[in-house]
């Protein structure tokens, strides 16, 4: 795991994950009982330490049954904030080299 990225972009696919579970009525422990997931897992996605894998996106789509519009949502954020950490990552790659982005 490790930070991927800063700002309020990457920090709205964790809020998402966490409107979505109390939006329910949850827990992060009955979230975990019911996806089968860790609540270390939920408490990291929630506050944005790591970013979920597809699999991760579609597991809790599916625990609580998101329409396609919410899951299409989630899967953007993702995608964000997964983008955001390989521009961070490749920035600071040419930052070590001394090659200029």
């Amino acid at each position: 795991m490790g930070d991927f990225g800063t700002g309020a972009s990457q920090d709205r696919l964790g809020m998402l994950l966490r409107s979505h579970r109390l939006d329910r009525g949850m827990t992060q422990e009955e979230l975990g009982a019911a996806s089968g997931m860790s609540v270390r897992s939920i408490r990291d996605l929630e506050r944005g330490v790591s970013c979920p894998r597809i699999s991760t996106l579609r597991l809790l789509a599916h625990t609580w049954q998101l329409t396609e519009a919410q899951r299409a949502e989630l899967h953007r954020l993702a995608r964000a904030k997964r983008d955001g950490a390989v521009a961070l990552r490749d920035g600071a790659a040419h930052r070590d080299s001394g090659v200029r982005p």
